[in-house]
């Protein structure tokens, strides 16, 4: 099936376009990768399986009210998030003309009093986050060439930026494992380097979520119990990216 172009423009950074397939309203930056996808005619339901994934540190952590987020895309996670939690969202990401195009294109309120957008180059050095104690940090941070490499100085203040018992959840794309070594290591500085991953099926998409104290068999345990209780839309999903969690080192028979 044929796509149709609903926007093209091109800002500092390059081509930005949006189409429509099949009913699903796919963003694009240059290239027929999609960065960001919803139906909006489904819109309680996540189009890819990796989003799924960054739903679970919702169900891992006991109160995640302040969420963080590196990379806006289309506003697919922040929409969500804002609708079946009861999270403030604050998100950064380098291109401001994506603001707009979340709003006319993804469903995004942009006017949301739970939201907060911001437009900055976080691998400047003199970039500091523009939030204090946030309880998650969700990083998927692409660009047309892949993931974008992070200075250790960014990562220093990422992980200064987080609560005690904060968790951070990165997508990593698996077929650059040289940049996934390279974030592994540099959240590794800061966090317990046993993470827990999920594998997305048939993907090269890995979610792996960090925090400073080892994982336990209990920690799932009341991940399960959260998710239990979640709104539908984010227990279907959690549900589903649960399934892809990998054992806890010394402890196979979990999650």
């Amino acid at each position: 099936m044929k796509h149709r172009v609903l926007e093209r423009q091109r800002d500092e950074y390059g081509t930005l376009e949006v189409t429509e397939r099949g009913g699903e309203v796919a963003l694009h930056f240059g290239n027929e990768t999609d960065q960001s996808a919803w139906r909006p005619d489904t819109p309680e339901r996540l189009s890819f399986a990796y989003y799924k994934a960054m739903t679970l540190p919702v169900a891992l952590h006991p109160n995640p009210s302040r969420v963080a987020m590196l990379g806006l895309g289309g506003g697919v996670m922040a929409k969500f998030l804002l609708e079946h939690t009861e999270s403030s969202i604050h998100a950064t990401d380098l291109r401001p003309s994506l603001g707009p195009i979340a709003a006319r294109h993804f469903g995004l309120d942009l006017d949301h009093p739970r939201l907060d957008v911001a437009f900055a180059d976080i691998t400047d050095p003199q970039w500091v986050p523009g939030w204090t104690r946030i309880d998650l940090l969700l990083m998927d941070v692409f660009d047309e060439a892949g993931m974008v490499a992070l200075p250790d100085g960014t990562v220093d203040k990422l992980a200064e930026s987080l609560d005690a018992g904060g968790l951070v959840c990165v997508n990593v794309w698996r077929n650059t494992m040289r940049a996934v070594v390279d974030i592994h290591r540099q959240l590794s500085a800061h966090f317990h380097q046993d993470a827990l991953v999920a594998h997305v099926p048939d993907r090269l998409n890995s979610v792996m979520i960090y925090r400073r104290q080892p994982w336990t068999p209990a920690d799932l345990e009341a991940g399960v119990t959260r998710m239990a209780n979640a709104p539908t839309a984010l227990r279907r999903a959690q549900g589903e990216a649960w399934r892809w969690l990998q054992p806890l080192r010394g402890h196979p028979g979990t999650p």
